[in-house]
């Protein structure tokens, strides 16, 4: 694997080499942006490390650039800059990943592995180009199901258009791309070669595929293309529209979110009076970890911070809790949970905070669809709510050992796993999937709280694409989830 590092810190370009060298990754280095766009247009990368704050031409701009001369390179920005609009500008400028400095080597590490095992899925994944369909396995390509011969380099020649839909290709590009450096071909050579391929089209009704643009080169007729894959903005209205959404789905959890309060209360009455009740205090622990993933989502940031700090203090050992810290912290919880939330429906979102989201092309059956898993229902009404606003079904289950009737009649374009469920958890269960031949290609996202070294670490060890991080942040969700979907969809779908 070719990786390109695009960063102006000599110190960590100089160690990151030093690492992904270890790993056998092939590194280049560049200093600066436009040096950077220079030597992506010179050697074929198959992905670009990428720092946003660069001389000449910074990460955000060059990452455009690539997009918008169509070059689909995986992208992993670098920067440490970490709020959320930061990362949201990162994603939407076409990068694939968003790494904050300082990161972890393993992180870096497994991202680049994620990443890794998107290529290879592309390179063998069926590709659609109009009536055109071309099978890499197979090396085949058919027209309205009949199958066209083809000479092995007329069919690379038809692949490298096929992958690369929207680029002209000059005829030394197209030598460059396909013939070795000691068997060079002449131009007429080429030019023969798409002749060839032009006759055997014109027998199965297709032979305008290849268009010649005089002067230029040759590229897909655009006639060909799905033209569904633009972009759109999160405008004020929509965002609205979800803070109004956010508020009645207050309204309708908060006694379920009081409910968990109870219990937290029940727990440290009973632990007071010297009753240690096993399954009380496991019933409090998972209280406190749903109300820590849950309630900042509805303005309560103060509450969710203090739910972690009873969560981690319920899994020691019933003797070893500090029942006078435990107390405190319920009854702070209490005085926060009380307090009004923020006024959704009212609270408008700063213009210079909305980010562009791409739309994407349906599926077959006309739906774009998520299924969630997650043992708490207000985080499944979250999701289906915060989707559902962008147009994408989502299908939502508490159980996570009926998984496999659900996915089979769901057929997801995307999976989402909580980390902590009961029977299975989110990394076991995201480890299963993988193994399933018929669901390995499945981009998986994991919800957790946690978000330390070691949890990281066993979401990407357990084949996970990404994770995100509760309580959710609506802007975060969409962009993560169409991120994705939009990434797959482009490995098997021009």
């Amino acid at each position: 694997m070719r990786i390109l590092l695009v960063e102006d810190d000599a110190n960590l370009a100089k160690a990151l080499a030093a690492v992904l060298s270890k790993h056998n990754y092939i590194l280049d280095v560049s200093t600066d942006g436009e040096m950077g766009w220079e030597i992506i247009n010179l050697i074929s990368y198959d992905l670009v490390l990428l720092d946003v704050m660069l001389p000449k031409l910074d990460g955000i701009s060059l990452c455009r650039r690539l997009r918008e001369h169509n070059l689909q390179v995986p992208v992993m920005l670098m920067t440490a800059r970490d709020s959320m609009t930061d990362k949201l500008i990162g994603l939407d400028s076409g990068a694939d990943d968003y790494l904050v400095k300082p990161f972890d080597i393993q992180e870096l590490l497994a991202r680049i592995r994620v990443l890794s095992r998107r290529l290879t899925e592309q390179s063998t994944a069926i590709l659609f180009c109009g009536s055109i369909r071309l099978n890499p396995q197979m090396r085949e390509i058919s027209c309205h199901g009949q199958v066209v011969p083809f000479s092995r380099k007329e069919y690379l020649l038809i692949e490298l258009f096929v992958r690369h839909p929207c680029r002209v290709f000059s005829r030394s590009d197209i030598v460059d791309h396909l013939w070795t450096l000691d068997k060079l071909p002449t131009e007429d050579t080429v030019k023969s070669h798409i002749r060839r391929i032009r006759n055997k089209l014109r027998e199965v009704g297709a032979e305008d595929l290849i268009e010649t643009l005089y002067g230029h080169g040759y590229r897909i007729n655009p006639s060909f293309l799905d033209n569904s894959l633009s972009s759109s903005s999160l405008s004020q209205a929509q965002s609205q529209e979800l803070n109004e959404s956010i508020a009645k789905i207050w309204q309708n959890i908060q006694e379920g979110v009081f409910k968990h309060l109870e219990d937290l209360e029940q727990t440290v009455s009973s632990l007071q009076s010297r009753i240690f009740d096993r399954n009380q205090l496991q019933v409090a622990q998972k209280s406190a970890h749903q109300l820590a993933g849950t309630v900042a989502t509805f303005g309560f940031e103060a509450a969710s911070y203090i739910a972690k700090a009873i969560d981690v203090l319920l899994q020691n050992q019933p003797l070893s809790i500090n029942i006078d810290s435990l107390s405190q912290l319920v009854r702070t919880l209490r005085l926060e949970l009380e307090k009004s939330p923020g006024d959704f429906a009212n609270q408008e979102t700063p213009a210079d905070s909305l980010v562009s989201l791409p739309e994407f092309p349906l599926t077959d059956s006309g739906e774009i669809r998520v299924l969630a898993i997650d043992d708490d229902t207000t985080v499944l009404i979250l999701l289906k709510q915060i989707l559902g606003n962008l147009g994408i079904k989502v299908a939502t289950l508490e159980n996570p050992t009926q998984i496999w009737q659900i996915l089979e009649t769901v057929a997801p374009n995307l999976l989402i796993l909580d980390i902590n469920m009961p029977e299975i958890n989110g990394l076991e269960l995201c480890q299963t999937v993988r193994n399933r031949e018929q669901w390995s290609w499945l981009p998986i996202l994991i919800l957790t709280v946690q978000s330390d070294r070691q949890t990281v670490q066993q979401v990407f060890a357990s084949g996970a694409d990404d994770y995100l991080t509760k309580p959710i942040v609506p802007e975060e969700l969409s962009t993560q989830v169409l991120n994705r979907i939009r990434r797959s969809q482009k490995l098997t779908k021009i």
